[in-house]
């Protein structure tokens, strides 16, 4: 018996494989194990591996941890039917143990808890909701520690679990309500009450009606706040900017998650001139929902104004990632490659923007000096 490590780099990286030379067919339950298939196993934190740290609790554990950070490696199968065969119960009984350290505060461990379960089980709807909503509590720590890039990337985790727990189970009720309370935190109303719909239409247990209830009367309370919008909105497209910014300025004191509110104050200040203004709170707007394309866009624009060629260069790539036929996105970008010296490429890009809008009259213009 030998081993080989595994590759450097947490939280994988005191995973070893065992290579076991002629081996006896053997089997743990009804399971037949594959003597051509290594066997992983966590390295000791110091020390070299002996004798006694092997034993099949052991391999058990590293097959759930790369399960948790590998579940599309080529043994992640033959991992599965071995775990189920050794341990049957492993899904009630950890899930009880990752909503304990869950309650606990111990979020790392659930996590991983989770994120083996989810490995393990790959279409069980129920781990990837249990999942999200750990991903979601990390995040909320980490915001209130200040460390708001990182809860934006565990909320985009959590928001993919959900979403994988619907694939794989549509009519998962606990999971259409968690989901309605993730998109009312992000400042999405209409999608939570999608969800909370859903909610009643499979919910069968009698404890989550009151929960449905307090959701439904905050889901209640933003009405008022979406027709306000949509006043704002209106006014501001008439050119009453200034009556449109006056009925935002509550809805962004109030509730400052709105996105959408943050989205219609840049663009009624950015309509006044008052660009920086205008850009700050762009920028709020993409902390909340960053794969924006109209407010990477509008971002732009206001740095262009104030002078940020390249800042802008880079918002309207974005964008164009986001959205690439999208004419306006085009043409703000052709400005400001203009503005950094490029005009072979602003010329492609004006050329580009004709062929989707060819009445816009930014790129026709350039094109026409430029023959």
């Amino acid at each position: 018996m030998s081993h080989r490590e595994g590759s450097s780099g947490a939280p994988l990286e005191r995973i070893a494989y065992l290579a076991i030379e002629k081996l006896r067919a053997r089997q743990i339950g009804g399971f037949q194990l594959d003597p051509a298939v290594p066997l992983p196993i966590e390295l000791p934190p110091t020390g070299p591996l002996r004798p006694e740290h092997i034993s099949w609790q052991a391999i058990i554990s590293a097959m759930l941890k790369l399960l948790a950070y590998r579940p599309q490696d080529p043994t992640a199968d033959y991992y599965r039917r071995f775990i189920l065969a050794a341990q049957p119960d492993i899904k009630e009984e950890f899930t009880r143990a990752g909503i304990l350290k869950a309650e606990r505060g111990e979020l790392e461990l659930a996590l991983e808890i989770f994120r083996s379960m989810a490995g393990l089980f790959p279409d069980c709807g129920q781990t990837r909701n249990n999942l999200a909503l750990v991903y979601e509590q990390q995040a909320a720590r980490l915001e209130a520690g200040g460390q708001e890039q990182r809860a934006g990337e565990l909320r985009e985790l959590a928001f993919a679990a959900y979403k994988a727990a619907l694939a794989a189970e549509p009519g998962l009720a606990a999971c259409h309500l968690n989901f309605a309370h993730f998109y009312l935190r992000g400042g999405n109303p209409g999608k939570a009450r999608e969800h909370l719909a859903m909610f009643l239409k499979h919910n069968t247990d009698p404890e989550r009606v009151e929960q449905a209830r307090a959701l439904s009367g905050r889901l209640e309370g933003y009405e008022q706040v979406e027709r306000t919008c949509a006043q704002a909105f209106d006014a501001i497209q008439l050119g009453r900017e200034a009556e449109g910014l006056r009925l935002l300025e509550p809805v962004t004191r109030e509730h400052p998650e709105l996105w959408n509110a943050w989205f219609l104050t840049g663009w009624g200040r950015r309509r006044l001139g008052d660009y920086r203004q205008a850009r700050e709170a762009f920028e709020t707007c993409l902390r909340l929902n960053p794969a924006n394309p109209d407010a990477l866009n509008e971002l732009a624009i206001c740095l262009l104004e104030l002078g940020e060629a390249p800042k802008a260069r880079g918002r309207l790539e974005e964008a164009r990632r986001l959205d690439p036929d999208n004419p306006k996105i085009l043409s703000n970008l052709g400005v400001a490659t203009l503005r950094a010296g490029d005009r072979a490429e602003a010329r492609r890009l004006f050329q580009a923007v004709l062929r989707l809008a060819p009445g816009d009259p930014i790129a026709r213009g350039f094109l026409e000096k430029e023959n």
